[in-house]
């Protein structure tokens, strides 16, 4: 007689594979989405820096940018709810310089929040 299938212990050694894999490539996968996010936070800080050299353009001054509405102040741009991944603030404005920062939903920092100043230098917090 010629049997067709599988056995129960073959079935539960493909599980016990499967699940190894997957155990192993998750934390490798929350690594990539986690610094996706944060070069999508640094792509949105040069471009709220680029909107506010704009400002700056026609004001001479960067003090009243936060009240003109210059920049999207979340990232990803236009993001709602649990879309929202990073909050943009501004660290300081004054009339020739701007620090903008770049925190985590979540709110700590742990090498995930960037600034960006006005003469372009960029560090991570």
């Amino acid at each position: 007689m010629i049997s067709k299938g599988y056995s129960l212990i073959e079935l539960m050694v493909v599980v016990a594979i499967v699940g190894i894999i997957a155990a192993i490539a998750y934390p490798g996968y929350q690594g990539y989405i986690r610094d996706t996010y944060q070069a999508q936070a640094v792509s949105d800080l040069k471009v709220c820096a680029l909107a506010l050299d704009r400002y700056f353009s026609n004001d001479f001054s960067y003090e009243d940018a936060d009240t003109n509405n210059v920049c999207t102040l979340v990232s990803p741009a236009n993001a709602t709810g649990a879309a929202i991944k990073y909050n943009l603030t501004y660290q300081s404005l004054t009339s020739s310089n701007y620090v903008i920062r770049a925190t985590p939903v979540g709110g700590s920092c742990g090498g995930l929040c960037i600034e960006l100043s006005a003469d372009g230098s960029q560090i991570t917090l």
